[in-house]
């Protein structure tokens, strides 16, 4: 499979919905191929520049397809909506001009986790929020099933970009949602922390 690949410094989960302002040329170049319908590889950049430069990316991405964009004529630019779709591995460039293409390969999860295993991520996500007096995500369904509820839930960690694309890269579900809730737990134990040595309430913290 060959796609055209779109490089950010950020990591995009299956499932998850993401907002771009598209101004390079390269990448307008690009949407005048895959728009409406096609489909695309969002991956993150491990070195190098976002913007006008080279960069290697990490080997694995996420597919992923347009929901809604509109075409700013003044400006050049295009605004997208775009949702997460299926994992990849990238195996190798195809083309590096007028965009970046690369064969790519599907890396489906392993799975291995159950109710219990989602239940326990969820309560951590949730003890999270509440220790940053983040709202934002009160009450918002998580996904019944165990593998899209990994990735919603990595998807809701705080972290730099190498602690999220390493969620993305968990083999498993099950490990996935494990190394979620550590991961939160600590989190809200160092928020908590701070809150008490300042004598007020926890800093703001971005989940992103």
């Amino acid at each position: 499979m060959d796609l055209p690949v779109f490089a950010l410094h950020s990591v995009l989960f299956p499932g998850e919905r993401m907002a771009l302002r598209v101004f390079e040329e390269r990448y307008l170049v690009m949407l005048e191929e895959v728009l409406p319908d096609g489909a695309f590889v969002v991956v993150a950049i491990r070195e190098g520049r976002e913007v006008g430069g080279d960069y290697e990316p990490y080997r694995v991405g996420v597919t992923a397809s347009v929901e809604d964009y509109a075409y700013d004529g003044d400006e050049g630019t295009y605004r997208l909506r775009i949702v997460g779709r299926d994992r990849v591995a990238l195996i190798e460039p195809t083309r590096t001009t007028p965009f970046p293409r690369w064969r790519v390969a599907p890396r489906p999860d392993e799975g291995g986790a159950g109710t219990d295993d989602v239940e326990a991520a969820t309560r951590a996500v949730a003890r999270y929020l509440d220790a940053v007096g983040d709202g934002s995500l009160a009450g918002a369904a998580v996904p019944h099933d165990p593998v899209a509820a990994s990735y919603a839930i990595a998807a809701a960690v705080p972290g730099l970009l190498p602690t999220r694309q390493a969620l993305l890269e968990v083999p498993g579900a099950g490990q996935r949602l494990e190394a979620a809730r550590a991961t939160l737990v600590h989190e809200t134990a160092l928020v908590r922390a701070l809150g008490a040595n300042v004598g007020g309430p926890g800093p703001d913290v971005n989940p992103n």
